[in-house]
């Protein structure tokens, strides 16, 4: 028999407005620092969460130098002001680089040694780290509740592994995302597709997380696109935010694979938001896959709402990709895709690096450097 295990040490909260209740899920005697980003103080969405500590006279302060795709030194620089200034409990407030930032920096402010040596050299956590709530605000990245932060170190992508990352709670609230933009929108729901997507057809995948990813696709292709056009749709807006959450507890347990694996180097060398690159990749790498999971590949064309009826597997299959490529065209990403393929990057470097990358093991069909490298030749055309 083959073992099937899943472990959800996280507790998830989803509800519109539900930030309002944040103090209760926190010690109101400690020092709590709230890690967010630069661009979302602007929005006042930052502001609106530390007048409700406030009210509560929970003393919080705010730490928002964090940055997209975070490196080394932004943990660093985290994790020193939580020592100096003794920070009891952390709320991640903000997308998936400011909840796995916050996630490592936990981690790092409760244990001896730098962070490189728990992200190479496989050292463990000794002690628990300080208390997390993560609060995401885009419907995307489900690092809310998964079990690994992922910070760029030597020009890739690398996670760090390990039980004691999860966060302690997840707040997901809505209300928090209708102010997304509607680019933003359209990439970090693609994100979270091609985390359902890719979950769904990994290796490692099994009836736990197929539940979970076949509810978050589905979800996704009803709801992305009213969330798209009415950023105020606060339906649309909290059924992303659960499909994102479901997608992320899929890929946590089932793993990623060949879409993931080539982001890799294009976002370390081209800098490109992992949205968009996912968003980029998705087609290229399920079309990679079609042989390997057809019959996956057919669902996942019907849960897309692709007219399948009387067709043969084969091409219900390959309607999957289809639907993928019409869902772009909808939100307006297949303009921006054209002009952001107009580079020429090292394609034999490229495949090395993404055919490095541990996620491809999950991947249900092997892939070379090669065939790495004619995968970006295809995109870079």
């Amino acid at each position: 028999m083959i073992e099937t295990m899943f472990n959800l040490p996280t507790k998830i909260v989803a509800k519109p407005g539900i930030y309002l209740q944040l103090p209760k899920f926190l010690n109101s005697d400690v020092n709590t620092l709230i890690i967010t980003d630069k661009g979302l103080v602007k929005t006042g969405i930052v502001d609106k969460v530390k007048n409700v500590l406030i009210e509560k006279k929970i003393n919080v302060e705010i730490y928002s130098d964090v940055k997209p795709n975070p490196n080394e030194e932004v943990v660093n620089k985290i994790t020193t002001f939580i020592k100096k200034n003794s920070f009891k409990q952390v709320i991640a407030l903000g997308g998936g680089s400011t909840i796995d930032a916050a996630k490592a920096a936990c981690c790092l402010s409760t244990n001896e040694g730098l962070l490189e040596d728990y992200q190479w050299n496989n050292r463990s956590f000794e002690n628990l780290p300080l208390p997390l709530i993560a609060i995401p605000t885009t419907a995307g990245t489900g690092s809310e509740v998964t079990g690994v932060a992922v910070i760029t170190s030597r020009n890739i992508k690398k996670g760090i592994n390990a039980k004691e990352i999860f966060p302690k709670i997840a707040l997901v609230d809505a209300q928090l995302m209708t102010s997304l933009p509607p680019y933003l929108t359209a990439i970090t729901g693609m994100d979270a597709l091609s985390h359902a997507i890719e979950s769904y057809l990994g290796l490692n995948a099994n009836p736990f997380t197929d539940g979970l990813a076949i509810e978050s696709i589905k979800s996704i292709s009803k709801f992305l696109l009213r969330a798209y056009a009415n950023g105020n749709d606060l339906e649309a807006r909290h059924n992303m935010a659960v499909a994102s959450t479901m997608a992320g507890l899929s890929m946590d347990q089932a793993g990623l694979g060949i879409v993931h694996s080539l982001a890799s180097p294009v976002c370390a060398y081209l800098h490109w938001s992992h949205g968009l690159a996912c968003s980029i990749l998705l087609p290229y790498g399920m079309k990679y896959n079609l042989i390997a999971r057809r019959s996956k590949m057919a669902y996942i064309a019907e849960l897309m709402g692709a007219n399948v009826f009387g067709l043969p597997e084969r091409e219900m299959a390959q309607m999957a990709v289809e639907s993928v490529l019409a869902l772009e065209e909808d939100l307006n990403l297949d303009k921006i895709i054209e002009e952001k393929i107009k580079v020429k990057p090292d394609l034999d470097e490229f495949g090395k690096n993404a055919a490095s990358m541990f996620l491809i093991k999950n991947n249900p069909r092997q892939a070379s450097p090669q065939d790495c490298s004619e995968i970006f030749a295809e995109i870079f055309r």
